[in-house]
């Protein structure tokens, strides 16, 4: 567990983005804030930079509860939180070498 529950918003937003991306095969990761936050946000009727804040806060919090498993999931240690658009590349490339048979995730 990262140390979060779905009642954070951010929690949402990001599989709601890892569903974006996994149907773009990851195409989006360098256009995190020109694709994939405002998509988001149409998806749940807010804007941009609240579900930017909103991943951010979540980061932040999984960041401060168990950074350890953070760092294993990204597989390298860090020494600083990831911002928004590494975390998903974290997120992403662990989960499409996890499951590589599923087309989506």
């Amino acid at each position: 567990m990262l140390g979060t529950t779905p009642s954070y918003a951010g929690f949402q937003y990001v599989v709601y983005g890892l569903s974006l991306l996994s149907e773009n095969n990851g195409a989006g990761l360098q256009l995190v804030t020109k694709w994939l936050y405002p998509d988001i946000a149409k998806h749940y009727h807010t804007n941009w930079k609240t579900v930017e804040r909103d991943i951010r806060t979540l980061i932040g919090v999984i960041w401060r509860k168990n950074p350890s498993l953070l760092q294993y999931i990204a597989g390298y240690p860090m020494k600083y939180k990831p911002t928004v658009s590494q975390f998903f590349a974290i997120l992403w490339e662990y989960l499409s070498f996890s499951f590589p048979e599923s087309s989506t995730l």
